[in-house]
């Protein structure tokens, strides 16, 4: 349908996001349709609405003029909707951005021009996860969110709890928000010992438990939203075996299959009584017996294995595990029986016992548990070369310029190949090309690629590359 969507799949999304419980949408990063904006306005949505001042637009748009177009007509066109409560100003502006000094101009006309327009309500904006904790982008708005995916491209997702607290504590007066977060998950995947990287449905899950624990944690957080609700196409994206298409989504991208993160979702949010098993996907399972998880949002829950009855375990955390099921020889029925007070609620899944783990569910990536994909050789490093500390004067090529920049030049594309490879057989790198290298390096600090070590190389070769000095001139016709 790409774009062309029709009032009936806008009322199947929303009837999704209802039926998971969640009371805010973040409309992510355009125009939406006025028939979607009318869903939310019904549903009681608490909405942030934004404009596409992300990325390359803030290196073509210097003056601001087409976001400030653009945040007038969202703003006069949806100003009667009562779910709106946050106009969305920027989308992490700051990757790859060169002409830092008018960006953070614009986003503050921007942020006047918004409370110009509509002194009611409050405005917001999403900082790529590197801008500092102390950054004047934190208080240019009334309320600020952070793009922060600990957990699947740096860190770990029990990262979130001391970067949180941390923050709160430098700036105890501004109002916080985690404007995504998330991680990959594919339903062909599975694994009983999920990594990062793997793809698999019960990594998504796992990670999704942890943070949205951690969140829970911390009421000062004004707002958290999963990115994403629904897999979505990207055209640059090459991941987990799969081309063309953002895995971390909560439903699949034909709205056929609720993952299992949706119903752990469901669990803390929805009153809605119910029961799910995780891992029915996960059909064959090597070994006599495998460790089931429950999620529930009723008191207690039964377990059945082929019709008996064999424990019971309290549903207040929501997250039930049963350990060491045991599997029968062929096929094992497993039934969960959910007690809210006053009815029952079941769920079924089936299980096969296999001698081996299937193949088919693990895929096709060669670092799973890594942070950072080594999708080609890297070239040889001296280990024991010396670091030394390159000066950088003015006018010169360095890790300061983004990819783009550095493979424009023809001189300094072969020093960067000749140090990190080429860069351009990464799937993945037409969303890094708008990066300063840096930036990149500052992403994870145990990168294989963009380390310590790389980068001074990187440097001492950049530096004896001058820039060429901006042209200057007059047209004539």
């Amino acid at each position: 349908m790409g774009w062309a969507i029709t009032a009936q799949q806008h009322d199947e999304d929303m009837a999704l996001i209802r039926e998971m419980g969640a009371n805010s949408i973040r409309l992510a990063h355009y125009q939406h349709d006025q028939y979607f904006y009318d869903l939310c306005d019904r549903a009681g949505m608490v909405v942030w609405a934004e404009i596409p001042f992300i990325t390359r637009m803030s290196e073509t748009d210097l003056t601001g003029a087409n976001a400030k177009l653009q945040m007038t007509e969202l703003i006069r066109q949806n100003y009667n909707h009562p779910s709106i409560l946050f106009w969305g100003i920027q989308n992490e502006i700051q990757i790859g951005s060169k002409n830092t000094g008018q960006v953070r101009q614009v986003v503050r006309e921007l942020n006047e021009l918004t409370k110009h327009e509509d002194p009611t309500r409050l405005t917001t904006m999403a900082n790529m996860f590197i801008v500092d904790d102390q950054d004047e982008y934190n208080y240019l708005t009334d309320v600020i969110g952070y793009n922060k995916y600990y957990g699947w491209y740096n860190g770990t997702a029990e990262d979130f709890a001391p970067w949180i607290d941390q923050f709160h504590q430098t700036n105890p007066d501004t109002c916080l928000s985690i404007s995504e977060y998330g991680a990959e998950g594919i339903i062909e995947y599975h694994s009983d010992e999920p990594v990062v990287k793997d793809y698999t449905e019960e990594y998504h899950a796992l990670y999704h438990e942890k943070v949205w624990r951690i969140f829970a944690e911390r009421p000062f957080l004004w707002a958290t939203y999963v990115w994403n609700m629904f897999d979505f196409g990207a055209n640059v994206r090459d991941e987990g075996g799969v081309k063309g298409r953002n895995n971390k989504g909560l439903v699949t991208y034909d709205r056929k299959v609720k993952k299992d993160a949706f119903y752990m979702y469901k669990a803390h949010w929805s009153r809605e009584p119910f029961v799910h098993i995780a891992g029915k996907r996960h059909l064959e399972r090597a070994g006599d017996s495998t460790d089931l998880k429950v999620y529930t949002n009723c008191g207690a829950v039964s377990l059945i294995i082929n019709g008996v009855k064999t424990e019971t375990l309290s549903g207040a955390d929501k997250i039930l595990l049963f350990k060491d099921v045991r599997l029968d020889e062929g096929y094992t029925m497993i039934e969960v029986v959910a007690d809210n007070g006053e009815e029952a609620f079941t769920d079924r899944a089936f299980f096969k016992k296999v001698a081996a783990a299937n193949s088919s569910y693990s895929a096709p990536v060669e670092d799973k548990g890594e942070l950072v994909a080594n999708w080609f050789t890297l070239p040889e490093q001296d280990d024991n070369e010396p670091l030394v500390e390159v000066e950088i004067p003015e006018g010169v090529y360095s890790s300061g310029d983004t990819l783009q920049d550095l493979m424009g030049n023809e001189e300094t594309k072969q020093i960067v190949i000749s140090v990190l490879g080429d860069l351009t057989q990464i799937p993945m790198y037409g969303m890094m090309e708008n990066f300063k290298v840096d930036a990149l390096a500052s992403m994870d600090n145990d990168s294989l690629l963009f380390n310590k070590r790389a980068i001074n190389k990187l440097n001492q070769l950049l530096v004896k590359i001058k820039k060429l000095p901006e042209a200057e001139g007059v047209s004539y016709e």
